[in-house]
């Protein structure tokens, strides 16, 4: 007989041998190295925001996740969301829906914790897009020099940063959350965990004695030569001041440093580039088109709750009742069918009226529509909604407009 449960710290070993098998990029090979990171992870082990689960057969277990309690902010509001990681299944008992079990297990439970959105690191899209996750904001891998980054004339000085700017980091992320729709609010741990982590390097610009800009940065020795060096960095900033901080301070180590390697996912990045060409020099298409940056798509989302987050979102609709019909095959408790009603910019859940408009699509589209991460012409365009009358669909795009896609800086 299965069950799902919460595990209890001495079955932390029997997990985590498990998911060292399923990761073989945590480098847990020997048995030092698991009783390592059972140490590392037991510092933590089942706090509040995150709880090790584990499905037992016959006492047995056979596969766990770790489940995740955010905070996002959700188009300027906090709203809860769940999220999950470490999903890894028993060697012995691959295609024995261990993982499909362990998942359906994770949605039923947040729905009934009353969390309107599940998220997750998607390692194997297909598999959680049947599940009704759908897609969120792509990742650009850029591959540069610091010449081809953009430099002002303007003298903006950058400083280093440690321990002692402990609480200007925290505020620094604070305003990054408030200010960008579909983050997560970042952890003072998380932070403190930056601070000490060994080979980082961690610089910042102040404006008015706040951090506007933070780039953290390793550096890699290139094997073809003893001084030119590779710098593998992370860059965040609030204001354009502190973007032009970080890019003159990039800009100006072009003297030792011959590549930058970093990612964004701010889809129009390469405006800041002098030159855009990736390092490669490669041509795409004819005649002209050049190779700027790789693609990749990692975070995916849920909707538990589709009514909550509809009338959550910003909309300027007025007098207009659209019936939402979602299909949803893994969680038939989900309300799939139902009316919401705009009045002066308000939606409401209708009852006992007849709707103007009629949307019906799949859960996993609805999940990157309502989340901003596609709008619902492309939608169309691709086949993936019915509309009942195509008209609308110019106006509900500029009703639902939001110019941030969901950006999630959030590691799990």
């Amino acid at each position: 007989m299965r069950e799902i449960r919460r595990l209890d710290e001495s079955e932390l070993r029997s997990a985590l041998s498990i998911a060292a098998k399923a990761y073989p990029m945590m480098q847990v090979s020997t048995e030092q190295q698991l009783i390592d990171f059972e140490t590392r992870i037991l510092q933590g082990f089942n706090q509040e925001t995150s709880e090790w689960y584990g499905l037992f057969e016959d006492g047995k277990l056979l596969g766990n996740m770790v489940l995740y309690d955010f905070t996002t902010n959700y188009y300027g509001k906090d709203i809860k969301a769940r999220g999950i990681g470490f999903v890894a299944v028993d060697f012995l008992h691959k295609k024995q829906k261990v993982a499909f079990e362990l998942l359906h297990w994770y949605l039923n439970d947040s729905l009934q914790k009353k969390y309107p959105l599940a998220m997750l690191y998607s390692f194997r899209p297909d598999f959680y897009k049947k599940m009704g996750f759908g897609y969120g904001t792509y990742c650009f891998y850029y591959v540069t020099r610091p010449d081809c980054l953009k430099r002002t004339n303007a003298n903006y000085q950058m400083i280093y940063l440690n321990i002692a700017d402990r609480d200007a980091i925290i505020a620094f992320y604070q305003t990054l959350y408030s200010n960008i729709h579909g983050m997560i609010v970042k952890k003072d741990k998380d932070i403190d965990m930056l601070l000490k982590a060994p080979g980082i390097n961690i610089v910042g610009y102040k404006e008015k004695g706040k951090l506007s800009a933070l780039l953290t940065y390793r550096m890699k020795a290139d094997e073809s030569t003893q001084q030119s060096t590779h710098m593998n960095l992370e860059l965040q900033y609030i204001t354009p001041n502190g973007l032009k901080a970080a890019l003159n301070f990039l800009n100006s180590q072009s003297d030792q440093v011959s590549e930058i390697t970093f990612s964004t996912l701010h889809h129009d990045f390469f405006f800041n580039l002098a030159d855009i060409r990736h390092n490669d020099h490669r041509m795409l298409r004819e005649p002209g088109f050049h190779h700027i940056y790789d693609a990749a798509m990692g975070m995916m989302y849920r909707s538990l709750n589709p009514v909550e987050l509809i009338i959550a979102r910003p909309c300027k609709l007025d007098n207009l009742r659209i019936r939402f019909i979602i299909h949803d095959s893994f969680m038939e408790v989900c309300k799939r069918d139902f009316i919401i009603e705009w009045k002066d910019s308000k939606a409401k859940l209708s009852k006992g009226k007849k709707a103007e408009l009629e949307l019906m699509l799949d859960v996993a589209d609805f999940s990157s529509w309502i989340l901003n991460a596609i709008d619902m012409t492309t939608l169309y365009q691709y086949g993936l909604v019915e509309i009942s009358d195509d008209a609308y669909l110019a106006g509900i795009d500029q009703a639902f407009y939001y110019q941030q896609k969901p950006i999630c800086l959030e590691r799990f």
